[in-house]
């Protein structure tokens, strides 16, 4: 719950420890899984990032949302959504 953040109007996920191979895979899962949009960042810096696309953070916060503790769904910004 801790690896990530609201970035802009999307959400960014900390995968920095993954390879860019590794990143593309979970973003491939994300894609045909659950159809949410995303795009790679900070592959210049050796720092492969994924960032959910605006229009794909609201699936992945019902998506989520059930497994979040409550000190954390600020993370989420959902006094926007919900």
């Amino acid at each position: 719950m801790g690896d990530g953040a609201k970035l802009n109007r999307g959400l960014i996920l900390c995968t920095d420890s993954f390879t860019i191979q590794e990143v593309i895979t979970l973003m491939n899962v994300l894609k045909i899984k659950y159809d949410i949009d995303s795009t790679i960042q900070g592959i210049q810096n050796q720092r492969p990032r994924i960032y959910i696309l605006p229009k794909s953070k609201p699936k992945l916060i019902n998506i989520c949302k059930p497994y979040f503790l409550p000190s954390m769904l600020y993370k989420l910004n959902l006094n926007f959504y919900y």
